[in-house]
């Protein structure tokens, strides 16, 4: 069985997670981890209540359910994210790795870069490859935002430019894939890597 990097990241995130504390913070701005455990039950369990990060119309389910979940023992709330439901699109084969693997991985690192001291991971070389895959989809939607286009750059993986040719200055963003992941998703900040 091949290995699957969203289900690993998964319960690498709940294990920092837990040893975090539900209040510790997070990378993202105003959330806890309690928040960003709540968001990722939501966003699998709830489809509708989740609309609501993105359209107003579905804003007061999104509400109901946080606030639901703000009254659940954190364990149990842990348990919903480490244990996924079987109907998600997610457990269809080939639908994990793209709908869940890039929320994972970034949501981990927003729990473990928001700590006093933290130092890169070191990931397989199998589970790296997986980051660059992701990381160059990631790219399409960063470069489509930019004024010129955009190169990434990962040393032992390869090289990869989008979007539209202008006048303005391209840039070339170079580091681990997990770096480069991380810039491209608006972790800017908090990503080890060198732009240019």
């Amino acid at each position: 069985m091949k290995d699957n990097l969203a289900r690993a990241e998964r319960l690498r995130l709940v294990d920092t997670a837990r040893r975090a504390g539900d209040d510790a913070p997070t990378l993202c701005e105003g959330w806890t981890v309690r928040d960003l455990a709540t968001h990722l039950v939501i966003r699998e369990r709830h489809p509708r209540a989740a609309a609501g990060i993105f359209m107003p119309k579905f804003s007061d389910r999104l509400q109901a359910k946080e606030d639901e979940y703000a009254e659940m023992p954190f364990s149990r709330l842990l348990g919903l994210v480490a244990a996924p439901p079987k109907w998600t699109p997610g457990a269809l084969p080939g639908v994990e790795t793209l709908m869940n693997t890039t929320e994972f991985l970034v949501h981990h690192e927003d729990i473990r870069r928001a700590a006093i001291e933290w130092i890169p991971r070191q990931l397989s070389q199998a589970e790296t490859a997986t980051v660059w895959a992701q990381t160059k989809v990631a790219l399409l939607p960063y470069a489509a935002k930019a004024k010129a286009p955009v190169t990434i750059e990962a040393p032992g993986f390869g090289t990869r430019t989008a979007g539209k040719k202008s006048s303005g200055e391209a840039a070339t963003i170079t580091g681990a894939p997990l770096e480069l992941l991380l810039y491209l998703m608006g972790r800017e900040d908090h990503a080890l890597v060198d732009v240019r």
